[in-house]
């Protein structure tokens, strides 16, 4: 049998090291692209941790017992879906934990007494909450 054509041959006209990088840059990229939703996650839940913290030390347990039980709750669940690769979910969930955990902060230290800040916006992620209005 008569050896095939050099043109007739599968990626002739490429050579071996062409191919490779092309590879490895799909590869790269894919590896690059998967790691942004982790990354992404892990900031924002440490971002309302820091929150959930600094509400703490401001006395919001015991001045602003319904925003920092909240912030603190939508915390753990972040955290539980960062933990089955639900990054968004995670994104969404710690966002809404910082904002709580800002406004538990921000009452307690006006002694407890400060009405709930965007309770009255439709964007606001407690404004239609049942309850969210004290």
């Amino acid at each position: 049998m008569a050896p095939m054509p050099r043109a007739l041959r599968p990626h002739s006209g490429l050579a071996p090291r062409v191919r490779r990088a092309g590879a490895a840059l799909v590869i790269g990229a894919a590896l690059v692209l998967s790691g942004c939703g982790p990354v992404i996650a892990t900031q924002a839940i440490a971002d309302a941790t820091i929150a959930v913290e600094g509400a703490r030390g401001a006395n919001a347990p015991e001045l602003a017992v319904y925003e920092f039980v909240s912030a603190e709750t939508y915390l753990q669940k972040a955290r539980e879906e960062e933990g089955y690769a639900d990054y968004q979910a995670a994104v969404d969930l710690a966002s809404k934990a910082r904002f709580l955990a800002d406004e538990a902060r921000r009452r307690a230290l006006a002694g407890g007494r400060a009405p709930i800040q965007g309770a009255d916006e439709p964007d606001s992620p407690v404004g239609d909450a049942p309850g969210s209005r004290l």
